[in-house]
């Protein structure tokens, strides 16, 4: 059973999709348990891929191509898994601020953070800053996170941090951020908790953030 495994997480980082869906389908078929396909296997082939990217033996493409084949391999895996599975997870909302088109990055982020076992509530692009208060209020997440890639807009982070604080709520969430034009000074102007300058890092200050380690 390890091997096969093992075979689905050298297969995701190789990013060879069409093995890595056989290898997951055989292993279900031979009944191995779900949740060790998606943690031993799955998981880990995207935490595989992390690295080659930190190590810049990947670019963002490959992260990316590697997140779009572990997400459909969740598709698969999921409705096989017990939903009391992992207990309860930790939740992030995320979008892009207002004002800002631009989603590829936060896009990477978001599925990283899903891989890695959180909750992720997308909230799109162009959120306004109450937007993120009242989702993060209603998905009761751990974490806002929120992304800008133009130095016009990177304000309105600050502004939702302000928001937290008249509402007397700015206890209850860790504010994540990152972007372009964004860096760690910055990120504490703002009142921001963590700052990430890309996606495999911001998985590494969310878990830091909510208590699982990290950064």
């Amino acid at each position: 059973m390890s091997e096969v495994l093992s075979k689905i997480a050298k297969s995701i980082e190789e990013l060879d999709g069409k093995e890595a869906e056989n290898l997951v389908r055989k292993a279900l078929d031979e009944g191995v348990d779900p949740v060790k396909i998606l943690e031993d296997g799955i998981i880990a082939g995207v935490r595989a891929v992390g690295e080659k990217f930190e190590k810049k033996e990947y670019f963002l493409a490959e992260l990316y191509e590697g997140g779009e084949i572990a997400e459909k391999l969740v598709e698969i895996v999921g409705p096989r898994i017990p939903k009391e599975a992992g207990g309860a997870r930790k939740r992030v909302v995320i979008g892009t601020v207002h004002g800002d088109l631009h989603d590829i990055g936060k896009n990477l982020v978001a599925m990283q953070l899903t891989m890695a076992g959180f909750e992720v509530r997308d909230l799109g692009i162009d959120v306004p800053a109450m937007r993120f208060i009242e989702e993060a209020e209603s998905f009761k997440a751990d974490i806002i996170a929120m992304s800008s890639l133009l130095m016009a807009t990177m304000m309105n982070m600050a502004e939702v941090v302000n928001l937290l604080k008249e509402l007397g709520l700015r206890d209850k969430y860790k504010v994540l951020v990152g972007g372009g034009p964004i860096n760690p000074a910055l990120a504490q102007m703002f009142g921001a908790d963590g700052y990430a300058e890309n996606a495999v890092e911001a998985v590494k200050v969310a878990k830091k953030l909510v208590g699982l380690g990290g950064a």
